[in-house]
């Protein structure tokens, strides 16, 4: 494990650039809209936990709970595979996310095939955007130094 210095804090986004961030929330609003919200959220969940961002696992654990999602379920985000908590097309964005999370192409014929079958040709689309949205969520709170409260 490796322990780091605390530094200056960084400008966020947020507050660096307002019009990006306003046009990612845009972006982000929509993935929600095609996707629902609790299963973005656990797309949003689980990209967090593989790309290692504290602050958004944090966020979306907590969004998926005020969603009414039972905690154990939340925590089964990181098992997903083994848990018995998630449903076919639940599943299905899951694996989706782990494939593209660990890098651009890597999605099998296979996966693509039932993600379409599940969720039909515009949510796989979207699916991939949400990935990607995600990701950039991820970088940039990673980047600017974001960490969750401790309450």
């Amino acid at each position: 494990m490796t322990v780091t210095a605390a530094r200056e804090p960084r400008t966020p986004t947020r507050t660096a650039s307002p019009e990006t961030f306003r046009l990612l929330r845009a972006l982000d609003a929509r993935m929600s809209e095609s996707l629902g919200a609790v299963l973005y959220d656990l797309v949003k969940l689980r990209a967090s936990q593989l790309n290692g961002c504290a602050y958004c696992v944090d966020t979306h654990a907590r969004d998926l709970e005020r969603r009414g999602v039972p905690t154990r379920t939340v925590h089964g985000v990181a098992a997903w595979q083994e848990s018995p908590f998630f449903d076919e097309e639940q599943r299905v964005a899951l694996a989706f996310t782990e494939t593209l999370t660990a890098g651009v192409g890597h999605v099998d014929d296979h996966l693509w095939e039932e993600a379409g079958r599940l969720l039909g040709t515009e949510r796989r689309a979207d699916l991939v955007v949400a990935v990607g949205v995600i990701t950039t969520w991820n970088m940039s709170a990673i980047t600017t130094g974001l960490r969750p409260s401790a309450t």
